[in-house]
């Protein structure tokens, strides 16, 4: 395919003009992608036990992706990076504390979801869409750049809360079919029991907790 050179102009153009949203487009992903490398070098973390390696591997996390990370009583769990091959799980010791090998190795499984479903190039992919979608507008509006940019915060907001919430229950699934949701859902309601995980709102941009687990207990494999 060739490109005409007045595309190419009005390309560069663009890319001139809007250097510094372009650049915080491409901190974003830059941030996002090496993550698990400065949380590594920046925090004190450890290899799974050798029980918690057994147990995550029988849920189809392979074990050298996960990291447990000195935190002290703080209780969480979070996946870092933009791929499975390149991105870690990190995991506190005050959930390993909370949970037992199974719970911990169900929770894995939920983050190491988010990796294996290209679950953070997905979110990241909503403002990056919400830049480009401005950058075009204020071609057919340029005297109203600002407005061009707040009329379109709205269904920005509205689509990374969809986005947001598709991803936690399509990792809920993930964890489902390996670690059992059973175990899943057990390991939310301890940790929602003991204070760890709040309930968001309408708003919030994760799913009802209730409903999580009811998903996860109700749902079977065909």
């Amino acid at each position: 395919m060739v490109v005409s050179q007045p595309t190419l102009t009005a390309a560069a153009t663009l890319l001139a003009t809007w250097w510094e949203l372009w650049l915080v487009v491409v901190c974003g992903v830059a941030a996002a992608a090496t993550a698990p490398f400065v949380v590594g070098y920046t925090r004190q973390t450890r290899a799974p036990t050798a029980a918690q390696r057994r147990r995550l591997t029988a849920a189809g996390v392979p074990p050298d992706r996960v990291r447990v990370l000195a935190a002290g009583d703080a209780v969480g769990a979070f996946a870092a990076g933009l791929s499975p091959r390149f991105g870690r799980v990190f995991v506190t010791t005050g959930l390993c504390a909370e949970l037992d090998e199974a719970e911990f190795a169900a929770v894995a499984c939920h983050e190491y979801g988010h990796l294996a479903r290209r679950h953070v190039p997905l979110r990241l992919g909503v403002p990056t869409a919400f830049a480009a979608a401005w950058v075009v507008g204020t071609q057919f509006a340029p005297q109203s750049p600002s407005l061009v940019g707040v009329g379109l915060l709205v269904p920005t907001v509205a689509l990374s809360v969809v986005a947001a919430r598709w991803t936690e229950l399509d990792a809920d699934r993930f964890a489902r079919r390996r670690a059992g949701g059973e175990t899943l859902a057990n390991a939310l309601g301890h940790l929602a029991t003991a204070g760890h995980v709040v309930d968001g709102g309408r708003l919030s941009r994760h799913p009802s907790l209730d409903g999580r687990i009811g998903r996860l207990r109700r749902e079977r494999e065909p």
